[in-house]
């Protein structure tokens, strides 16, 4: 049976879109899933880049920096030093001081024809706040940071991923009061900043603004990020320290 022409066109149609259809799904969904990859990435470094980070939450200010130091002996040096540039001060409390309270006159008699003079009541004392101590300022000397927290924190930097939402100004995202701040500076003298600001509504995420600086002209975008990142700078300042090597008594 001989195919008529139209029935023809019609094949030969199908098989192309087919094709077409083919290499869209098949062939270009890897080139798709990395741009799409590439678009949501938060910074293009690598940690090997990296010369120092500022960590500022509401309770500190740490600086790490790479110790660049040729070792000594037979020791390793730490590869990040630390340095603590600021912590948080608690607000003193006013304690009102007990006045020692005057004696009170003794009420003179009335003798006749004499009218009873009121006896002067005696001043209240007013509170007054006791004076406490400033705290004691923040320890500006390098000490050896925790390398496993300072290389997590900065593997969240550099493979951290970020969906960009649409910006509602009727939602606190806890941008403007954030509850850590994030400055990194590369060996080429460029740095990055990333703001963490409050989680979202199912504890998921974290939003976030990436160089902020950079879109001076414009609204900042806002991300939603891993809530990783809430892990990696919310530790105390002990957990940053390099813990101590437990010393090996010597054998007799």
């Amino acid at each position: 049976m001989k195919l008529q022409k139209s029935t023809w066109i019609l094949i030969l149609a199908a098989i192309l879109f087919g094709g077409i259809v083919y290499v869209y799904e098949i062939e270009g969904r890897p080139q798709r899933e990395a741009a799409k990859a590439e678009a949501n990435q938060l910074f293009f470094f690598e940690e090997k880049d990296v010369q120092s980070v500022t960590l500022k939450t509401k309770d500190q200010t740490l600086l790490f920096e790479r110790n660049n130091q040729p070792p000594s002996g037979n020791s390793t040096p730490p590869k990040w030093l630390m340095t603590v540039l600021e912590m948080a001060k608690s607000a003193p409390t006013a304690t009102p001081v007990a006045s020692p309270i005057p004696p009170i006159p003794p009420t003179p008699t009335a003798t006749p024809n004499q009218t009873p003079v009121a006896s002067p009541t005696p001043p209240t004392p007013t509170p007054q706040a006791t004076p406490i101590a400033p705290p004691p300022q923040a320890n500006l000397t390098r000490v050896a940071a925790n390398e496993a927290y300072v290389v997590f924190l900065l593997d969240q930097l550099v493979k951290g991923k970020g969906d960009r939402i649409t910006a509602d100004p009727r939602v606190d995202y806890g941008l403007t009061q954030p509850q850590a701040t994030i400055d990194v500076k590369l060996n080429n003298g460029k740095t990055h900043q990333l703001i963490l600001g409050k989680p979202n509504f199912n504890q998921t995420s974290v939003y976030a603004i990436a160089d902020s600086s950079t879109q001076a002209n414009q609204s900042p975008e806002v991300l939603v990020v891993s809530n990783n990142f809430e892990n990696a700078v919310n530790r105390p300042l002990s957990e940053w320290k390099q813990p101590e090597q437990p010393q090996n008594p010597q054998k007799k």
